[in-house]
């Protein structure tokens, strides 16, 4: 079970939009060169998270793209499910398939997913910024 390389490519940028707060968008090739993300594969995921309302983008010279909602509004799971869809393990077909999941499997797949579900709702992208900035700052004692 892995989140697709795209959904983390899509992390990946929104971090890094939000990394650059205020009204100066954050080209596509500034991106793909920091992130080491193919331009063509950036510039699809970028349409995604613009047309999922998390992203907003500016044309012309200086355009970009910035944050369309503040850090603490975007939870990894929004942009997951932008990117892969909801997060489910056993696949969306689970009532279509010729044999019927066991109840004990289908109630612990069912939890793994609530699980999931609800770690990457309560990480916002404001949050991994904290962690961030908290990992920057050295502690010396004496």
């Amino acid at each position: 079970m892995k989140i697709s390389k795209k959904a983390q490519y899509a992390m990946r940028a929104v971090l890094a939009i939000a990394r650059h707060p205020g009204t100066r968008p954050v080209q596509i090739s500034d991106l793909s060169r920091t992130e080491v993300i193919p331009v063509k594969f950036l510039e699809q995921i970028l349409l995604t998270l613009r047309k999922g309302g998390l992203l907003r983008s500016k044309r012309g010279a200086g355009g970009g793209y910035l944050l369309d909602k503040a850090p603490d509004e975007i939870p990894l799971i929004a942009i997951l499910e932008l990117i892969d869809g909801p997060f489910d393990p056993l696949g969306n077909d689970q009532q279509s398939q010729a044999v019927a999941i066991p109840v004990g499997l289908a109630q612990c797949f069912k939890e793994l997913r609530e699980l999931v579900n609800g770690h990457l709702g309560a990480y916002s992208i404001q949050d991994l910024l904290d962690l961030e900035r908290s990992g920057d700052i050295l502690a010396f004692e004496i």
